[in-house]
């Protein structure tokens, strides 16, 4: 090999030095394209728990959610650390853990609009972009547009990365903070309900109570004189408010205090002696409460009582079917015992009812969904839809009539000529 061939290939070395040594020191590389049935973010695969970090931004950088794994759990940092949705947001990284490379998209920026994956910083952005930390690495990526109808394949970059993909799964963040927080306030049925008390602003507290709970409407009390119930069930309309109560918005208590030319109060009482009582006031178009529990001991031993006759009742009832069928039988059959049965032994007493056990148990359970409501609730003002508002704001004349003149007033109701004498 003479000089010249050597100084050429000596050349040549240096070049695709160069280039491996700016390939190595460059960014992401466009160039590289993932392809098809790969996932889309193979970190995930290693461990979802090792994330302590979630974060989505909308258009111009503007922050969506924060939510931080901290020692009481997962909570949303731009809202006043508020408990996050564990559940939704396990649901989504299991999700996006699973979603797979389709086919590379564009790799030209001024495509990315298109396919709602142009950077998070531009004021009309259209996509969302996932900010995820405590993974070896940080993830960034841009969730754009749906592919088609149904969702079930989305648009993404990674943010730095100049190649965009089509990937399987609906994996588009809801672009809504509350709808990463613990959405339930209370869920108390209607039909354990025994009692409401509504309290205006002004005037007198309007009270319904059922006197049984097998009773099929409640009934209004204290009808002012002169006028009557619009029907028989109106009472039943107060009904529903502490039905799958949630939030549409949290925000400190110390923030959102209750406006006082405006305030209303109301306390339901459920047959087991659970109390909830509520402070409600609207402000900017927006309706606000405040949530407390507590327990009505007298009603919660009277309620016991009556469940713990029951509970011992059908304790009896079992051990004597039991007795009766290990009875044997006469001699003409009769109440002979299943061919497979096994009758109980001899020296195995039957099962005794433990009534300061059940009472124990019933009064704990009730004391444990105080403390998990008042847990739930307490520094916290929410607010809440306004058809779940206005079943506070009923008042007697939404339940009254005034009675019909007309029908007690004699005269000629049809209306038909009559002929007087002269």
């Amino acid at each position: 090999m003479n000089q010249k061939n050597l100084i050429v290939l000596g050349a040549i070395a240096a070049v695709m030095l160069g280039v491996g040594f700016a390939l190595k020191n460059r960014g992401p590389d466009a160039t590289v394209v993932l392809q098809q049935s790969q996932l889309t973010v193979p970190e995930l695969k290693s461990d979802i728990n090792a994330i302590t970090g979630f974060k989505l931004l909308s258009a111009n950088n503007t922050m969506i959610v924060s939510l931080k794994k901290s020692d009481a759990g997962w909570v949303a940092e731009n809202k006043a650390n508020y408990p996050a949705d564990v559940a939704k947001l396990r649901t989504y990284l299991l999700g996006l853990s699973e979603s797979k490379i389709l086919e590379p998209k564009t790799a030209l920026a001024e495509s990315y609009a298109k396919l709602g994956v142009e950077d998070i910083s531009k004021e009309d952005a259209k996509g969302v972009q996932l900010e995820l930390t405590g993974l070896p690495k940080a993830v960034q990526l841009i969730v754009g547009n749906f592919a088609a109808q149904g969702g079930q394949s989305v648009f993404i970059r990674r943010a730095g990365n100049a190649q965009s993909y089509l990937v399987s799964g609906n994996i588009r963040p809801d672009s809504s903070v509350n709808s990463w927080l613990v959405s339930d306030i209370a869920n108390v049925p209607s039909a354990r309900l025994q009692e409401a008390k509504l309290t205006p602003h002004t005037g007198e507290a309007l009270v319904a109570r059922k006197a049984s709970v097998d009773d099929a409407d409640w009934a209004v009390q204290n009808v002012p004189k002169g006028k009557s119930l619009s029907s028989p069930s109106i009472g039943n309309s107060l009904l529903g408010f502490l039905d799958a109560l949630r939030l549409e918005d949290v925000l400190p208590s110390t923030v959102a205090q209750p406006v006082l030319d405006s305030t209303v109060k109301a306390r339901y009482l459920a047959f087991d002696g659970l109390v909830v009582e509520v402070t409600g006031w609207e402000q900017d178009d927006k309706s606000f409460i405040n949530v407390a529990a507590s327990l009505d001991t007298a009603n919660s031993e009277q309620h016991i009582l009556a469940e713990q006759a029951k509970a011992q009742a059908a304790v009896t009832a079992a051990a004597a079917d039991a007795a009766a069928a290990a009875k044997p039988s006469d001699a003409s059959g009769k109440g002979a015992p299943a061919p497979n049965a096994v009758p109980p032994k001899a020296d195995q007493p039957a099962t005794a009812f433990d009534a300061e056990k059940f009472r124990s148990e019933k009064l704990a359970a009730l004391k444990l969904e105080v403390d998990e409501i008042n847990k739930r609730t307490a520094g916290w003002s929410y607010q809440i839809p306004s058809f779940k508002y206005a079943l506070l704001k009923k008042t007697m004349a939404d339940m009254t009539q005034a009675p019909d003149a007309s029908a007690s007033q004699p005269g000629n109701p049809l209306n038909i000529p009559i002929n007087m004498p002269n």
